[in-house]
């Protein structure tokens, strides 16, 4: 495959590349770079998951890419998925991994990591500091709406701000080319490549998908989430998972 066509592989049915001339500059000088997308275990996977970051993917893979799909697992507790109950948070992260798997997102240049991982090692919490003492309380309180929060203190929770900059850390420890989500996650991706220039660490791109509209209206966006209330069997949807060809 030449670098066109891998260009247009990765470039299609996407919101933006930030930018599209780094973009091209990578793919001329590395044959497998390494992109990530990462994912809160929030609950069922929706449509917009499967079929736009599920697609993606897949088309990243083909253009020669080493992929990482992230499992935020403790994003996840933060942003209070299922009530902070981590066992249900894990259980949705090994639900997603079968639904990806049953969508065809596969190969030996793909793997699934979990935060739980990254925590365990000091030098990642060493980034989480280095990036929020390079960013100012303003600039990461522009990036929570990322977590699907709207802005408000009466009920906020100070753990809220260790997000976007867990967010950040997670691109520079891993070491990624490319950063990829939907394009509602642009603020922490442009803080991600702000802390960079100012710490002289290497910028990632950012690849930005559609987001596809909520049967609520256009104001809202699609999830896949469950109230904390609600009672969800993750092992007969695991199964179920499994069962599909």
């Amino acid at each position: 495959m030449d670098l066109e066509e891998r260009l247009q592989l990765v470039m299609r049915n996407t919101e933006e590349v930030v930018t599209p001339p780094e973009m091209r500059r990578l793919l001329e000088e590395n044959p497998h770079p390494h992109a990530y997308w990462g994912f809160e275990c929030s609950g069922l996977m929706h449509i917009g998951t499967g079929l736009v970051c599920g697609s993606k993917i897949k088309d990243m893979l083909k253009a020669g890419f080493r992929f990482t799909v992230f499992l935020a697992d403790w994003h996840s507790w933060i942003n209070n998925k299922f009530g902070g109950d981590m066992e249900k948070i894990r259980y949705a992260g090994e639900y997603f991994k079968h639904c990806f798997t049953a969508l065809g997102v596969k190969g030996e240049r793909l793997r699934f990591v979990w935060a739980s991982e990254l925590v365990e090692d000091s030098e990642y919490w060493e980034k989480v500091i280095r990036i929020a003492k390079a960013v100012s309380l303003r600039r990461t309180m522009r990036a929570l709406p990322i977590m699907g929060r709207t802005m408000g203190l009466a009920d906020f929770e100070t753990a809220w701000l260790v997000y976007p900059c867990m967010q950040a850390a997670d691109i520079f420890y891993m070491n990624v080319d490319v950063a990829c989500a939907g394009i509602d996650q642009r603020k922490v991706h442009m803080l991600a490549r702000d802390v960079a220039e100012k710490r002289g660490w290497r910028k990632p791109i950012c690849l930005h998908t559609h987001l596809i509209m909520s049967l609520r209206g256009p104001e809202s966006r699609m999830e896949g989430k469950f109230d904390e209330n609600e009672e969800v069997d993750f092992q007969i949807g695991v199964k179920m998972s499994k069962s599909i060809p």
